[in-house]
């Protein structure tokens, strides 16, 4: 899927793919007028209350927020807020009319994009990456290192709840899984030409058994 994102927008947008922000600790998306929860980062002020990746958020401190045209720039200036403050939100959940109400204490947010990474048996590693952010190529290919040097041979990695994020890093990544040559993917705009993004021979894992 893919959607417009003003300029306005962007940065705010940007900020959950790059270093650390204060919040409530969800990746969302706006859906029919609805704000809806992608993906909520793990450890985070959200998590820890019990908000589920799938929730609606309907209501935010008494105030219907669904069905009233809002913006990524409202959510995020309504979720945002300096660490210790608190936020109270009315959820949907399973369609089911009536609200659960959530009080969420904010704080730092920090973006890892590894969830976990441990040996599955002797020779099967596994790792859960959460998102492609600027730091994602790096924390994992040192995971697979650390995996790799307890005798990882093959790799288990685990992409559910993954919301997306940096074109270039999600390249990057796959060149590691991918022979010289082979197409990753391509782009194409009404107003731009298509671009071919290939593997190159750098791979680290083209040999390795993988499961995703």
């Amino acid at each position: 899927h893919s959607s417009y994102i003003s300029a306005k927008e962007l940065q705010g947008v940007n900020e959950q793919l790059e270093g650390n922000f204060e919040g409530i600790g969800i990746e969302f998306n706006i859906l029919r007028d609805t704000i809806c929860v992608v993906a909520v980062i793990a450890g985070g002020p959200s998590e820890k209350v019990g908000v589920q990746a799938g929730d609606k958020i309907i209501k935010v401190e008494g105030e219907n927020v669904a069905g009233t045209a809002v913006k990524s720039k409202d959510v995020t200036s309504r979720l945002r807020g300096k660490k210790n403050t608190k936020v109270k939100v009315g959820i949907m959940r399973n369609n089911n009319p009536k609200l659960i109400d959530f009080v969420i204490t904010r704080d730092e947010i920090p973006l890892y994009s590894i969830d976990v990474s441990y040996m599955l048996n002797d020779n099967t590693g596994y790792v859960k990456l959460s998102r492609f952010a600027e730091t994602s190529y790096d924390e994992l290919m040192e995971a697979i290192a650390k995996l790799q040097e307890t005798g990882m041979k093959n790799l288990v990695l685990d992409l559910r709840g993954n919301g997306g994020g940096l074109l270039n890093i999600a390249v990057q990544i796959t060149d590691e899984f991918l022979e010289d040559g082979k197409m990753i993917v391509y782009t194409q705009g009404q107003n731009s030409k298509r671009k071919n993004y290939k593997a190159s021979a750098k791979g680290e894992l083209t040999t390795t058994p993988v499961v995703i």
